[in-house]
């Protein structure tokens, strides 16, 4: 059985290593002149290179040009608090995994366990992703000479750590065979989607706790569209996740009990989007994800792309992004808790 901490885990993880994600690329997309500055200097390595009809003396004294980091305040305040706030989901991450397994040894055991594993790699891709950007905050927080050509390097590897971190969670899910509600390719997609939204909310809810959102306006509102494309790509995978869990029945049959199945998986399925859509809990499914997560965040962020206003407003900006975080925190519940229902059922009717 999943406990409310791995619950946690999945979600934390997910932000997090989303938050990277998204910081990793701005990182990546961010103009060379502006975070950088040129430097000249003679090179001696010059002379070595140097054709034979050119005097080495004279080329070992050619200029060699270097971008060296040195990003204005604004890109550094921006840089140091989104990936603080993604380190510190990461880790609160990583602590609730610790937690539920209650003792440390057993984290040692996933380190070196020699068959690999989702929940193997997903550690190996935390850990990666954790210190990649203790790395980055270094370098951003620093005024050291480092070259911007290998601060690219460390976030092109962070963004690939972190797409493994978003897309572990869901495989680590459909990987249990014991719950068809899992049992799906739509579940990685849907936990991948909403890591990625929720990654976005992070930025962005940093962004605002720090003033950087009035100084990146154009940069936040293409994020809020990105956001909106993405929260309705994570509607449709959850309606195609139910509606495989269906297998062709109707939603009202499922939740009254009048089911037709043709084997127990399929009747534990039926089961799972019964107790999804109208079981007990069904509200916190329908109020906490679809209304909180979905409905109210595309709203209000439609209303800041549609608006004239050149500077967004923080608050109306934060507020969505809150409201992502809840829909991304119950959805994870919800789904994790309609599949347990039928296996605990089962185990019920047994004894």
């Amino acid at each position: 059985m999943l406990s409310d901490l791995v619950v946690c885990y999945l979600f934390l993880g997910g932000a997090g290593g989303g938050a990277c994600l998204v910081l990793a690329v701005m990182g990546l997309l961010s103009p060379r002149d502006e975070i950088a500055a040129r430097v000249v200097a003679a090179s001696g390595r010059a002379a070595v290179a140097a054709p034979l009809y050119v005097n080495r003396r004279e080329a070992a004294v050619q200029p060699r040009t270097m971008w060296l980091l040195k990003p204005p305040s604004s890109y550094r305040r921006l840089f140091v608090a989104g990936h603080t706030v993604s380190l510190a989901a990461l880790a609160l991450g990583v602590a609730c995994l610790i937690v539920d397994l209650a003792r440390a040894d057993r984290v040692a055991l996933v380190f070196l366990s020699p068959t690999p594993t989702f929940i193997t790699l997903g550690v190996w891709f935390l850990t990666a992703a954790l210190a990649l950007t203790c790395l980055i905050l270094v370098l951003w927080i620093s005024f050291a000479r480092v070259r911007v050509a290998a601060l690219r390097i460390v976030q092109a590897t962070l963004a690939a750590a972190s797409l493994g971190v978003i897309l572990y969670t869901g495989l680590l899910l459909q990987g249990i065979d014991a719950v068809p509600l899992w049992a799906t390719p739509w579940l990685p997609v849907l936990f991948a989607l909403s890591s990625l939204s929720c990654g976005m909310a992070l930025v962005l809810i940093a962004a605002c706790a720090n003033g950087t959102v009035r100084i990146f306006h154009s940069v936040m509102r293409r994020m809020v569209i990105v956001d909106v494309a993405v929260i309705v790509l994570e509607a449709i995978a959850c309606a195609l996740l139910v509606g495989a869990a269906l297998q062709g029945n109707s939603p009202l049959s499922a939740i009254d009990g009048s089911v037709v199945a043709d084997s127990p998986t399929q009747y534990a399925a039926l089961v799972s989007a019964g107790a999804l859509l109208g079981g007990q809990a069904a509200w916190v499914f329908w109020l906490g994800f679809v209304g909180v997560g979905l409905v109210v965040p595309i709203a209000l962020e439609c209303i800041v792309v549609a608006g004239r206003r050149r500077v967004p407003v923080p608050a109306l900006m934060c507020v969505p992004a809150c409201c992502v975080l809840v829909g991304g925190l119950v959805m994870r519940y919800c789904i994790v808790a309609a599949g347990v229902h039928p296996m605990v059922a089962s185990i019920g009717n047994m004894l």
